[in-house]
């Protein structure tokens, strides 16, 4: 099975995010005027930082920890990839026929692409002009290409089947967000907004400009290196640090050396995500960002958000699912989801997916 851009299936799915920190799980239902909440849930991946191989044996217990917590009727799932081994690029054609726009796509990623094309796959997907179909040979062909490498594909689809699931469709996590944030925002058509996600190894920006094109590009510094770095200045273990950021959540206040470090441990994440976005404006010849939406689990740290938001000058406001998705009889949003949320926001952008 390989990547999957196009196909919305009518079968039943849901969408599961396979973290490095955690697994988070989400189904919808469509009605009306949106969507239901079927089933949410998240189960954290037990740390094995020395041990790879039993790392991947604390994911896949993750995965179907969340499986038997959801309790699906039907165990087919649609996950998301992102990583080093996951690339997303926009692309601009001058008019070319239908027949060739795949050529075109392939030669494209065979020059943009650092992954061995031999063991990738490459899957693409055209962005409509508002033309018609006889005038839109006349007009640039413009769409997003995602190549991901067959083990990164094959590794999700291993995981799922060893927790008795199925893949039935791979996408890609900031493709997903894209997903989450057209469905449920309101967004101005001249306006450019970036999603930010802060994962634990890394923090994905995605920035969408009024052209439709996404730029997707991965910083290596998140959640995990922050923790590192707070650690390292207050001579605490990372899971005291844990411990007393969950106490500042429920308390609401925090410790004044703990409140330094964070502000020095979110500098080079803030320098890294303002150096992406310069870049964007550069190569888009675009004025800036207008507004960032926030998510991931280190989005629930008030502190964090607040120093991030002072370092970037950019409106930033969470990227929340739950606040707009319905409550359903079988799932029931309580006050605790809703909350918690933005950690879901990838998740739910792929079972949006498959709707």
């Amino acid at each position: 099975m390989g990547l999957n851009l196009l196909n919305h299936q009518k079968i039943e799915l849901a969408g599961m995010d396979i973290g490095t920190s955690a697994v988070k799980l989400v189904q919808l239902e469509k009605v009306e005027d949106g969507y239901a909440l079927v089933s949410a849930c998240a189960e954290q991946i037990a740390p094995c930082p020395n041990d790879e191989k039993q790392q991947r044996q604390s994911r896949a217990d993750a995965v179907k920890s969340c499986l038997a917590k959801a309790n699906l009727k039907s165990k087919n799932i649609i996950c998301g990839i992102s990583g080093p081994e996951v690339i997303v690029r926009g692309f601009t054609f001058p008019p070319l026929p239908d027949q060739a726009v795949g050529q075109a796509v392939q030669m494209e990623a065979q020059q943009v692409c650092p992954l061995d094309m031999q063991q990738s796959v490459l899957d693409y997907q055209l962005i409509a002009t508002g033309q018609t179909k006889s005038a839109s040979k006349a007009q640039p062909r413009r769409g997003v290409m995602a190549v991901a490498t067959q083990r990164v594909i094959e590794e999700s689809e291993k995981l799922l089947a060893e927790a008795g699931a199925k893949a039935v469709m791979v996408d890609v996590n900031a493709l997903a967000l894209l997903n989450c944030l057209n469905e449920l925002k309101t967004l101005d058509k001249q306006e450019t907004v970036a999603v930010i996600d802060i994962g634990g190894l890394q923090t994905n920006v995605l920035v969408y400009g009024h052209d439709g094109l996404p730029f997707v590009r991965d910083i290596n510094t998140a959640s995990g290196e922050i923790i590192k770095q707070i650690s390292g200045e207050l001579k605490l273990t990372e899971k005291e640090i844990w411990q007393m950021l969950a106490q500042e959540q429920a308390s609401g206040q925090l410790d004044n050396n703990l409140l330094l470090a964070m502000n020095n441990a979110v500098v080079p994440l803030a320098n890294a995500i303002n150096e992406t976005l310069r870049f964007y404006s550069f190569q888009e010849k675009k004025s800036g960002v207008d507004r960032i939406f926030l998510c991931g689990g280190f989005a629930l740290i008030d502190a964090f958000v607040e120093f991030l938001t002072d370092a970037l000058s950019v409106p930033v406001e969470m990227l929340n699912p739950f606040l707009t998705i319905k409550d359903s009889i079988s799932a029931g949003l309580n006050e605790e989801l809703k909350k918690n949320g933005p950690v879901f926001a990838v998740a739910t952008g792929l079972a949006m997916r498959a709707l």
